[in-house]
C-alpha cells in the first residue's frame, strides 16, 4: 500500500493503453476457442461404448488445457491492472508487478526530474495515440520508464507544469 504525505494531492493515475491488454489476449482467446471446439468435436462424435472412456479422457485433458489457459489470461489482467504511475503534486511513484507475489515500488520527487522523453513507435501507437515516456532523474534510478501509457505528450506537459509549479515553492 502506498502512504501518502501530508499536502500531497494524486493528479494523475496512468496505466497501459487499453489496446496493449487487448493485443496481449488475442493468442490466449485463439487458443481458448480452438480448445473450446476441440471439446464440442470431442463430445459430438459418436463412438461405440467400450471406447467412451477414452472420449471423457480427451475431454478432461482439454478442459485442464483450458483452465491453464483460463489462469494465463488472469495473469495477464493482473500484471496489467496493477502496473502503475501516481503521479502527485510532489513526487511520480512507479509501481510494477515482477511476478505473481512481487511488486516494485519507487518513487522520485518532481525537483530530481532532468529530462522527460516520450517515444511513440509504429502505426498503431500513433493512430491509438500511446508510447512510452522515460523520466531521466539526478536520484538513484536513472530512468523511470512508463510503459505503453495513454497520451504520453499531455502527461510529459502535465508534469512539467508540476515541476514548474513545485520548483515555485
Amino acid at each position: 500500500m502506498i502512504k501518502f504525505r501530508e499536502n500531497e494531492k494524486v493528479l494523475a493515475i496512468k496505466r497501459r493503453h487499453p489496446a496493449v491488454l487487448i493485443i496481449s489476449l488475442i493468442p490466449v482467446t485463439i487458443f481458448i476457442l480452438i480448445v473450446l471446439a476441440s471439446m464440442i468435436l470431442v463430445y459430438s462424435i459418436d463412438i461405440e461404448v467400450p471406447i467412451d472412456n477414452i472420449k471423457l479422457i480427451i475431454l478432461y485433458i482439454l478442459s485442464l488445457f483450458l483452465l491453464i489457459l483460463q489462469q494465463i489470461a488472469v495473469v495477464i489482467f493482473i500484471n496489467y491492472y496493477l502496473d502503475c504511475w501516481i503521479i502527485t503534486n510532489e513526487r511520480t511513484i512507479s509501481t510494477e508487478l515482477k511476478t505473481l507475489f512481487s511488486r516494485n515500488v519507487s518513487s522520485i520527487s518532481h525537483d530530481k526530474i532532468q529530462d522527460i522523453t516520450v517515444e511513440v513507435k509504429g502505426f498503431l501507437q500513433t493512430f491509438l495515440n500511446y508510447g512510452n515516456l522515460q523520466i531521466q532523474t539526478a536520484g538513484e534510478f536513472n530512468k523511470f520508464i512508463f510503459k505503453e501509457i495513454y497520451e504520453p505528450y499531455e502527461t510529459k506537459e502535465l508534469l512539467f507544469k508540476i515541476q514548474k509549479e513545485y520548483d515555485k515553492k
